[in-house]
């Protein structure tokens, strides 16, 4: 058991770790500046806003009619839905919010790595400096535009807190730490860099098992607490893997395309220690493969990662482990100029459907604090064997760096932290140990805190609405009658969101998990044909509508189109000019950070925009996908007149040729949608909204089959007559997920009441 620290040394550390995150962030937490960048602002914010709106409304956002055409965003991890600590976004605003989390997880993460280092038996003061070199990485800067990624990282050595508490009291309540620290790992929604997550976990948990005695019995207590904590994060998990076969991840991705964003060359090795060694992309000088948040922002501190190869003295198996995986993380994040990337592209699971490898160094900045920490309390025992080692370290460093690289003030700033280490270690022999830990931890918080604080992009609390309040928007709010609008793609990217955010709805969209039928249909609009690849070689993430002139976005309802300038050519024929903001140097732009935007976007709109729901009196059925879309873009296809069906109907049309009738709308909802429509012959109700499994229709109160219309929309065949249809959503996998959630936490009271008389703690050397 490690000895209890005095209150004041723990008192003091924590301070002084929430002291560096406000330093780190004092515009946000005491000068009402927000941050609202990249990701952050064109799809967390929208995200976030939404599911305020839901929530207020006591509704789930299970269903989206901002983006899309309409989409699940519940399925969606990084809108974070189920996560508690997001209720921040919904009591001081999605903006101001962002900030105040991302403050908060990093105290959170480097609070549980000071008390994990305290449990593996470390000083306060070296447990600081791993806490600091955690809490303070660049990860926690640059991923902002990712909060999701910061997020789980913050609960991350909770986890580990509680297998180190195991091992050593086996007190049931640490095995509950475990499982609500891995339940909100997980809920946080950063599933896409999870694997890398699990890997250290797995890898440090199994070596310390390893080395206890009764390691099966061990090993099945943290694996049922584990277990337990993935069950109360499954509202999350369920809905997002049952989604995963109707998103565009189905395809998996080319090697191409999961290759991209890796170390291209050995010198990004370097990054690690100098992140700007090829430019800040705050400074606009960055000349480094893109982009920098990806390739450079794995920063530690450079006196932390030159003393990780010390922490491996003392041959403990968790260090190995994890001093292996950190080299794991480095051969992957060279990607396919990298020997072990490939190998993973074919044979892991789940590794072939993602990008970016140089997200592998994700590992590193989990284990790499762990691994400097031991060094330095290794150098402070002052054996010759460890100076030596350290003196090879940091003269190989300091003579590479001379010889490959020209001098720039990025390794300005780090010979300044190379010689201060240097010298510390040569004093340290006369100061007290938690006097010379303390410095090193100085010295160390310094080099964080003026490398990160180049990488912030406060902003004033104005500057949400000060992006996409344009004129044109304000009065598309007013005019738009329910109808959708799209922008133009080669307009402000946050556009493709902002109906989500202001309460309109886009047949276009930001999201990585969009239904991938509907995101295929965007892409024939375009080029005339469905997506030819079996796997993505493209992000369509954010896909907008480019071909302005198809008769396809009459069916989706496309009436309003936001733009700098009519379409050109043919394209043009059918939009007339609604809106233009007024000339002249006295407009005062609404959107003050998008002047250029505000003053000359305009609004058209479109004359031959079909009803969002309508009846059609003929219906063919193709056979297969490429004869339907061969059919929906012949010039001679007209969606007002005949449905492009998957099945035969089950009330057959008369195939009449006649005109469509409009169906009214008698409500519209976010779960539901009712609809009236008189036939004088059987036919198809044609909505123009996205199809997707969930959604249900009655008519007359009679369960009726929902058809997929025109490749990507809903249908409902008719009989003649008056009806009353009604479609409704109700998301099977959020309740599968809550039961299982339910149950995750039934197991967590058991674990914690069931023969607890029986509970004998006991220590284990």
């Amino acid at each position: 058991m490690v000895p209890a620290p005095p209150p004041r040394s723990t008192l003091a550390c924590l301070v002084a770790l929430a002291l560096c995150v406000c330093i780190l962030h004092r515009e946000v937490l005491f000068q009402g500046a927000v941050y609202h960048m990249d990701d952050a602002a064109d799809g967390y914010y929208p995200g976030h806003i939404v599911t305020a709106r839901a929530f207020a409304a006591g509704e789930l956002p299970t269903w989206e009619r901002g983006s899309w055409c309409g989409w699940p965003l519940v399925v969606d991890p990084y809108n974070g839905v189920f996560y508690p600590p997001n209720v921040l976004y919904y009591l001081i605003g999605a903006a101001r919010g962002l900030g105040y989390s991302i403050a908060l997880h990093i105290f959170l993460g480097g609070a549980g790595m000071w008390l994990l280092l305290r449990r593996r038996g470390l000083a306060p003061a070296i447990a600081l400096f791993g806490g600091l070199a955690y809490e303070l990485s660049s990860f926690g800067v640059v991923r902002i535009r990712h909060v999701i990624f910061v997020q789980m990282m913050g609960w991350l050595p909770w986890i580990l807190v509680g297998v180190e508490g195991w091992l050593q009291t086996r007190r049931r309540r640490e095995l509950l730490l475990v499982a609500l620290a891995t339940g909100l790992a997980l809920v946080a929604g950063a599933l896409s860099i999870g694997h890398f997550a699990a890997l250290v976990i797995a890898g440090y948990t199994a070596a310390r098992v390893a080395t206890q005695p009764r390691a099966l019995h061990n090993f099945g207590a943290l694996a049922l607490a584990a277990i337990l904590g993935a069950l109360l994060a499954a509202v999350q998990i369920a809905p997002t893997l049952a989604h995963l076969p109707y998103s565009p991840r189905a395809l998996g991705s080319d090697y191409r395309f999961a290759s991209s964003y890796a170390w291209p060359h050995v010198r990004y090795l370097f990054t690690l220690l100098v992140p700007d060694l090829f430019g800040g992309e705050d400074r606009r000088h960055y000349v480094g493969a893109p982009n920098h948040w990806e390739l450079c922002g794995w920063y530690v501190g450079a006196v932390c990662v030159l003393l990780a190869p010390l922490g491996l003295q003392h041959r403990r198996k968790e260090s190995i482990v994890l001093g292996l995986l950190v080299l794991l993380a480095i051969g992957l994040a060279f990607g396919d100029a990298g020997p072990i990337h490939r190998f993973f592209y074919l044979h892991v699971p789940l590794y072939a459907a993602l990008r970016c490898p140089a997200r592998a160094l994700l590992m590193g900045v989990l284990a790499l604090p762990i691994l400097g920490s031991h060094g330095l309390a290794a150098l402070l025992e002052r054996r010759r064997s460890t100076l030596a080692l350290a003196a090879i370290i940091a003269g190989a460093v300091a003579i590479a760096a001379a010889l490959t690289f020209s001098a720039t003030s990025a390794w300005l700033h780090f010979a300044g932290i190379l010689g201060g280490g240097i010298l510390l270690t040569l004093i340290a022999r006369w100061l007290p140990h938690s006097i010379a830990a303390a410095a090193f931890a100085l010295l160390l918080a310094v080099d964080l805190l003026l490398t990160n604080r180049g990488y912030l992009q406060p902003q004033p609390a104005r500057y949400p609405s000060g992006m996409e309040r344009f004129a044109a928007v304000e009065w598309l709010r007013d005019h738009a009658e329910g109808a959708r609008f799209v922008n133009d793609p080669d307009g402000p990217f946050r556009l493709h969101n902002v109906g989500m955010v202001l309460g309109l709805e886009n047949a276009s969209g930001y999201d990585s998990v969009a239904i991938w039928r509907y995101v295929d249909f965007l892409y024939l609009i375009a080029h005339g044909h469905p997506y030819p690849h079996q796997s993505l070689r493209d992000d369509f993430a954010g896909i907008g509508v480019h071909n302005l002139g198809s008769r396809l976005l009459d069916l989706m309802n496309v009436r309003w189109l936001l733009a700098g300038h009519p379409p050109p050519g043919p394209q043009g024929a059918r939009w007339v000019e609604r809106f233009r903001p007024s000339p002249g140097p006295s407009f005062a732009p609404a959107a003050e950070f998008e002047p250029y935007w505000d003053r000359n976007m305009r609004v058209f709109e479109n004359t031959t925009v079909l009803p969002r729901a309508f009846v059609v009196y003929r219906a063919e059925v193709p056979g297969s996908d490429a004869a339907l879309a061969a059919r929906l873009v012949d010039p001679e296809f007209d969606p007002s007149a005949v449905a492009l069906l998957e099945e035969p109907a089950p009330i057959p049309p008369r195939q009449l040729d006649r005109p469509y009738t409009p169906a009214r709308i008698v409500s519209a909802g976010r779960h539901e949608m009712v609809f009236e429509a008189d036939l004088a012959a059987p036919g198809v109700l044609i909505v123009g909204d996205a199809h997707y499994p969930g959604w249900r229709v009655t008519v007359d109160g009679a369960q009726a089959k929902l058809l997929r219309a025109d490749w990507a929309f809903r249908g409902v065949a008719l009989p003649a007559g008056h009806h009353r249809v009604v479609m409704s959503y109700a998301s099977r996998p959020v309740a599968i997920g809550s039961a299982l959630a339910l149950l995750g936490a039934l197991g967590l009271l058991g674990l914690v009441t069931i023969g607890r008389h029986r509970h004998r703690p006991s220590s284990v050397v």
